[in-house]
C-alpha cells in the first residue's frame, strides 16, 4: 500500500525521477512517469481499467447502474493518481509554488464532481457530498487514526499549535454555514421571497471565506511555515533543465488526469438518481457516503497507515487540512461557479439545519480531542461513534 503522500514529500523514493547519469529527455521522462501508474503493488492500479470502461459505457448509454458503478471506481483511481501527480510536481516547484499548487488542486476530483452536479442542477447532491467529505475527514479518519495509534503505540503526539490553528479555522467555516441557515429559519417563515436574500448572503460569505483561505495559505507557506510540516525539497539540487522536463511531464499527466476525471464525473452525476433509486441505497446516502469515498477514499487509507506507523503529524495534516480546504475553498468556489454560469438552481451555503448542526458538532469535538496534542483510542472511539450518530440521520 502506498504511503501517505504529502505536499512536499517525494512521491516514490525507491524510483528516482531521473537517473543522475542520464540526460533529461521529455519522451523518456513522460514514459517513466506513465510507468509509475502501472507499478505493481499498489491497490489503486487495479481500478485504472475502469476509467476507459466507465467513459465508454457512458457514451454508449448503458444501464444507469452500470455507468454509475464503473465511473465510481474510475474516479476512485483517478483521485489517487491526481494526488500522486501533485506530490511529484510539488517536489519540482519547491515549498512555495508546490504548496500553493497542492492546496488548489488537492481536492480537484471533488471540485470537478461538484461542478458536474451544478450543471446537472443537482444542488442537494453536492451539498451532501461536501458535508460527507468534511465529516468523514474530521470524525471518521481522525477517529481511526486516534484509535489505531492509541492501541498500537504507547505514545503518539502531534503539534498542538497546528491543531489549534486549523480547528479555529474550521469553527469559522462551520459558523459561515450557520448564517444562511439562520437567515432561512428567521426570514423564510414569513417571507416567501427570501431565496434571493439567501443567494446574496451565500455569495458574500463565499468571497469572505476565499479571502480567509488565501490568508491561511500565506500564513502556512510563508510567514509561519515553522508551525507546519517541514517542506521536503528533494529536487532542489538537480539541474534546471532536468527539473523543467520533470515538471513538464508531471504537468501533462496532471492535466490528462483532470480531463478524464471530468468525463467520469459527468457520467457519474448524470446517472446518480437512477442508480440510487433502489431500496438498498438512497440518493442522499449515495451523495453523503459514496461520492466522498470516491474522491477522497484512497488517500484516507494513507492517513490511517501513517497513524499505524506512528506518524501522527502526517495523518493529522491530511485529515484536518483536507476538511478545511473543502469548507474554505471547495464550497465557496462552487457557489461562485454556480453564479458565474447562471445555473437554473443556484448553489448556496444554505444547508438544512440538521446538517449544519452536524458540521458544527463535529468541529467542536475535533477541537476538544486535539487540545492536548496526544492521540489515544478512547478519543478515537468518541469520534467514530459521533460519526455513526450523525450518519444515522441520512
Amino acid at each position: 500500500m502506498d504511503a501517505l503522500p504529502m505536499p512536499y514529500e517525494h512521491a516514490d523514493e525507491r524510483s528516482p525521477l531521473l537517473s543522475s547519469d542520464q540526460s533529461p529527455r521529455p519522451s523518456r521522462q513522460c514514459l517513466r512517469s506513465c510507468m509509475q501508474m502501472c507499478k505493481p503493488g499498489s491497490y489503486v492500479n487495479l481500478l485504472i481499467v475502469f476509467v476507459p470502461l466507465g467513459i465508454t459505457a457512458g457514451f454508449l448509454d448503458k444501464s444507469p447502474a452500470l455507468v454509475f458503478n464503473l465511473n465510481f471506481l474510475a474516479i476512485a483511481s483517478l483521485s489517487k493518481l491526481n494526488n500522486r501527480r501533485l506530490c511529484r510536481l510539488s517536489a519540482v516547484l519547491g515549498p512555495g509554488g508546490g504548496g500553493l499548487l497542492y492546496a488548489l488542486f488537492d481536492n480537484a476530483p471533488l471540485l470537478i464532481v461538484g461542478m458536474a452536479a451544478i450543471q446537472n442542477n443537482s444542488i442537494r447532491v453536492i451539498q451532501s457530498c461536501i458535508l460527507g467529505s468534511v465529516l468523514a475527514n474530521l470524525l471518521l479518519v481522525i477517529g481511526w487514526c486516534f484509535f489505531i495509534a492509541g492501541i498500537r503505540h504507547s505514545e503518539s503526539n502531534f503539534s498542538t499549535s497546528y491543531a489549534s490553528t486549523t480547528s479555529s479555522l474550521m469553527i469559522v467555516a462551520s459558523s459561515a454555514l450557520v448564517v444562511p441557515s439562520a437567515l432561512s429559519e428567521a426570514q423564510c417563515r414569513v417571507d416567501d421571497d427570501c431565496e434571493e436574500a439567501l443567494v446574496r448572503v451565500s455569495r458574500s460569505v463565499s468571497i469572505a471565506l476565499l479571502v480567509l483561505f488565501a490568508t491561511y495559505l500565506h500564513y502556512r507557506l510563508r510567514s509561519h511555515r515553522a508551525l507546519f510540516m517541514d517542506p521536503f525539497d528533494a529536487l532542489s539540487n538537480r539541474p534546471m533543465a532536468e527539473l523543467f522536463w520533470i515538471g513538464m511531464a508531471e504537468a501533462i499527466l496532471l492535466v490528462g488526469n483532470l480531463a478524464l476525471t471530468s468525463m467520469s464525473a459527468y457520467f457519474l452525476v448524470r446517472t446518480l438518481d437512477a442508480a440510487s433509486d433502489t431500496r438498498f441505497i438512497s440518493d442522499r446516502m449515495a451523495s453523503f457516503v459514496l461520492l466522498p469515498l470516491a474522491t477522497d477514499g484512497p488517500s484516507r487509507l494513507g492517513a490511517i497507515v501513517a497513524a499505524y506507523q506512528n506518524k501522527m503529524p502526517k495523518a493529522m495534516d491530511f485529515a484536518i487540512s483536507r476538511s478545511m480546504h473543502v469548507a474554505l475553498y471547495v464550497a465557496p468556489v462552487l457557489v461562485l461557479f454556480s453564479w458565474a454560469i447562471q445555473s437554473r438552481s443556484p448553489m448556496t451555503l444554505h444547508f438544512p439545519t440538521p446538517e449544519t448542526i452536524s458540521i458544527f458538532l463535529g468541529t467542536l469535538l475535533l477541537a476538544e480531542v486535539c487540545r492536548d496534542g496526544q492521540a489515544d483510542y478512547l478519543e478515537g472511539a468518541m469520534c467514530l461513534v459521533m460519526f455513526m450518530i450523525l450518519s444515522f440521520s441520512f
